[in-house]
C-alpha cells in the first residue's frame, strides 16, 4: 500500500499484562501488523479474548506497548519508547454501550467533544452530524426515547463531530437483534463510506465484518492470522483455522487425479492452480454449505440428520455414505423430514485445500 495514502500503520505490535498470580507477565497481542487506508473500514474479527478489544484500547491510548509501533499519518503515536497521550491523537471511540449522557439530549451529546467550538457552532455542527445521520428530527430528544439502533447513530455522530482521523468501533451491534445489527451494519457502512472516514471496529460475528469492512483481520491468540478482503478470507483462507471460522463447512478426504483435479466421495472438483499436487496424494477438501445443491434428480443421496428452519432456507446436516455429515442450504419450500434421503449435487467453483 503507498505509504502516503496510509491512515494506520500497526507494525510488530506487542502488547502485554501482569499474570493474576503478580509473578509474571501475559502477552496479549503478538506481532501484529497492519494497514488502513484514508477512507477504509477495518475489522478484527476473532472470538472473545483473543485480543481485539486490546489492539482499539492501544490505538486510543489507553494501553502501553511492549513493542512495535503504531502509526497515525506517519507519526508514531505508540511505541515502547514513546507514547502520544489519548486526547492527542485524533481518535474518536464508540464503545459497546454506546456511553451516552443520560441527562443530556441528543444534541447536547454531539455537542459535547465540541467544547473548543463557540455555543452556537457547537450546536450547528452537532445538527449537522444529526442530519448526516439522518436524526435531525431527534435533537431534543434523550437516549432512553431512542431505539438501539438510534443511540448507535447517536454515538457514532458524536464521535465523527469532532472530525477525529480515525474511529474506532467496539463490538458496536453486540447489543442489538440479529435483524438490526445486519440493517444498521449496512447504514453505517454508508454513513462512514460517504463521509470518508477511516474505521476499525472489531466484533466476534463473521456476518458484521463482511457487512461493513474493506478489510478483515482474523484473530486468535493475539495474532492476525490473515488481513484481506473479505472475498478473500471466504475463498482463499491461509489456513485451516481461518477456513474452519470463516463460513460454516466440513473437511472431506481427496485424492487428487490427472489433468488437476481432486476426487471426493461425493464426486471430481477442479483445483485451484496454486492448490495443484502430485497424482495421487491425499489431501483435505473444504466444503460449505453453499458448494452443495439440493437436487431431486440426482442419485447421489444424503440422509437429512438435522435441520434449521432460516425463514428463506434451511440449512441441512446430511449424512453421507461413509457417515461424514456435511451441510447445505437448501430453499425452503423444500422442507424434508428427518431420516429422509435426499438428492444433491456439488456446485463448488472455488475448491479449498489443504494437505
Amino acid at each position: 500500500m503507498n505509504s502516503a495514502r496510509t491512515l494506520l500503520s500497526i507494525q510488530a505490535l506487542e502488547i502485554d499484562y501482569p499474570s493474576r498470580d503478580g509473578q509474571g507477565r501475559v502477552t496479549a497481542v503478538k506481532n501484529l501488523n497492519l494497514d488502513l487506508a484514508q477512507g477504509e473500514i477495518g475489522c478484527l474479527l476473532g472470538s472473545s479474548g483473543c485480543g481485539k478489544s486490546t489492539v482499539l484500547r492501544a490505538i486510543c491510548g489507553f494501553e502501553p506497548v511492549k513493542a512495535g509501533k503504531i502509526l497515525l499519518r506517519d507519526h508514531v503515536v505508540s511505541s515502547a519508547s514513546s507514547h502520544l497521550p489519548p486526547n492527542q491523537r485524533k481518535v474518536g471511540m464508540v464503545f459497546q454501550d454506546f456511553a451516552l449522557f443520560p441527562h443530556l439530549n441528543v444534541l447536547e451529546n454531539i455537542a459535547f467533544g465540541l467544547q473548543h467550538l463557540s455555543s452556537n457552532e457547537r450546536s450547528a455542527v452537532a445538527m449537522e452530524w444529526l442530519k448526516r445521520v439522518s436524526l435531525s428530527d431527534k435533537a431534543d430528544a434523550y437516549p432512553h426515547e431512542l431505539s438501539g439502533g438510534q443511540q448507535q447513530r447517536v454515538a457514532l455522530a458524536r464521535a465523527m463531530a469532532p472530525e477525529p482521523d480515525l474511529i474506532l468501533l467496539d463490538e458496536p451491534f453486540s447489543s442489538l437483534d440479529i435483524e438490526l445489527r445486519e440493517r444498521l451494519a449496512g447504514e453505517m457502512r454508508e454513513i462512514l463510506k460517504s463521509n470518508n472516514i477511516t474505521a476499525l471496529l472489531v466484533t466476534h460475528d463473521q456476518f458484521e465484518a463482511f457487512a461493513i469492512a474493506d478489510k478483515v483481520g482474523v484473530m486468535t491468540d493475539g495474532k492476525v492470522l490473515q488481513w484481506d478482503l473479505p472475498y478473500e478470507l471466504y475463498h482463499k483462507p491461509a489456513n485451516r483455522y481461518i477456513a474452519d471460522f470463516i463460513g460454516r463447512g466440513v473437511f472431506l478426504k481427496g485424492v487428487v487425479q490427472a489433468n488437476n483435479k481432486v476426487r471426493i466421495e461425493l464426486g471430481e472438483l477442479d483445483l485451484e492452480e496454486d492448490r495443484s499436487a502430485e497424482i495421487g496424494k491425499e489431501i483435505d477438501v473444504l466444503l460449505r454449505a453453499d458448494d452443495i445443491q439440493h437436487d431431486d434428480h440426482s442419485t447421489l443421496l444424503a440422509e437429512v440428520v438435522r435441520k434449521t428452519f432460516r425463514g428463506a432456507d434451511f440449512l441441512y446436516t446430511l449424512k453421507l455414505a461413509s457417515g461424514v455429515e456435511i451441510f447445505a442450504f437448501v430453499p425452503s419450500h423444500h422442507d424434508h423430514a428427518i431420516g429422509e434421503r435426499i438428492g444433491i449435487h456439488l456446485v463448488a467453483d472455488h475448491v479449498v485445500t489443504f494437505s
